[in-house]
């Protein structure tokens, strides 16, 4: 089977997944990006990891009113000569999402939405395109989403839940959860290395007022132990200025250090306003640590057992997140055992289990 998959950007975090779609034998993969980067976010590239054909469009890009947007060009015409068998899109909000909409309905084609927008993540709510995302759904043969609250959105929209597969999103364990377990055997010495001392909370985040570490670091005041956050972006110096001692701000760093951090944690604190799904929280699962995030994050709806792995609070509570981290940090023995607990959930989560489900999805849509 043959399907296209249109996606913003080459994001890193999804080419575990579309290599073990392109790995399944009876899949013809192409991806095709809008664009190479995201302006706003400005992931590394990684390429050379990708073991599927895929291919940037030309294209120009603009943000209006808060919202990016790409310009491109050919879309029709490579969906025309690749023919596949189904179109997988990602998302409504950009135009070659509608013009291989277009596409699959003129050729008769399965057209399905990857979804990870949720009731709880920011949107302008502009009437024009509520409008277009219901009529999205309207064309769509199925639908893709990550997690329970992704589903829930869907069907509030009116999509009928049986035609909603769920394939949850994954990091590659053999980066995070296995490069995790070589770090964490020397702990104590690397724990050394990094001057930690006492219970360790770690976020990582982009630094932008949706993501709520402004909300943290005021929450952090009286927790014992320290805070580090990994992460650069137009807040920055906001966060800084409300930073006290026990709070260090590291700004970006590689993926092979980070591991070193994740290694090093206690705990993985996401305190978002709005966030679809917090891929960051996949990494601190796949790394085995207990989690504390608003109820914004889709991860956490599925990714947190309440007061067992970690907790869930309201989005911009400063005494609840402040008193969850105090929960948190001191109790070692609970902080063990949610451990425990978060790696058994985070088991199922692989790009292999996101392939099977977009396959079985797309192989009942073809018959």
């Amino acid at each position: 089977m043959r399907i296209a998959l249109l996606t913003e950007i080459p994001a890193p975090f999804r080419i575990p997944l579309f290599n073990a779609l392109a790995a399944r034998p009876e899949v013809d993969l192409r991806v095709l990006y809008l664009a190479a980067n995201d302006p706003r976010r400005n992931y590394p590239r990684y390429d050379r990891d990708a073991t599927f054909r895929f291919e940037i469009l030309p294209g120009r890009d603009l943000s209006l009113r808060g919202r990016w947007i790409v310009a491109n060009a050919g879309a029709f015409l490579r969906l025309r000569r690749f023919r596949p068998d189904l179109v997988l899109v990602g998302g409504w909000n950009q135009p070659a999402f509608w013009e291989a909409a277009a596409w699959a309905r003129a050729t008769r084609r399965p057209l399905v939405v990857w979804v990870e927008s949720t009731a709880r993540d920011e949107r302008s709510g502009a009437a024009p395109l509520e409008l277009a995302k219901r009529l999205m759904l309207r064309t769509a043969a199925g639908f893709v989403v990550p997690g329970r609250a992704a589903a829930d959105y869907l069907v509030s929209l009116g999509a009928p839940r049986d035609r909603i597969a769920i394939a949850p999103n994954a990091v590659d364990l053999t980066v995070f959860e296995e490069g995790v377990a070589r770090e964490r055997a020397r702990r104590e010495e690397l724990r050394a290395e990094l001057q930690l001392e006492g219970c360790t909370f770690l976020c990582v985040s982009r630094l932008s007022p949706e993501k709520g570490v402004d909300v943290l670091v005021r929450a952090f005041d009286g927790v014992p132990g320290e805070l580090v956050l990994v992460g650069d972006g137009p807040d920055r110096e906001r966060v800084a200025g409300l930073a006290r001692q026990r709070v260090r701000l590291l700004g970006r760093i590689e993926r092979d250090v980070l591991l070193r951090w994740y290694a090093a944690a206690d705990a993985y604190v996401m305190p978002s306003r709005s966030e679809t799904w917090g891929m960051a929280m996949q990494e601190a699962a796949a790394a085995g640590l207990p989690l504390i995030a608003t109820e914004a994050p889709g991860a956490g709806h599925d990714l947190i057992e309440e007061g067992t792995n970690g907790y869930r609070v309201p989005v911009d509570d400063v005494e609840a997140l402040r008193e969850a981290l105090v929960r948190v940090a001191a109790d070692a023995g609970w902080r063990e055992a949610a451990a425990r607990r978060t790696r058994e959930l985070a088991a199922g989560y692989t790009p292999e289990a996101w392939a099977s489900s977009v396959a079985g999805l797309a192989a009942s849509l073809a018959i």
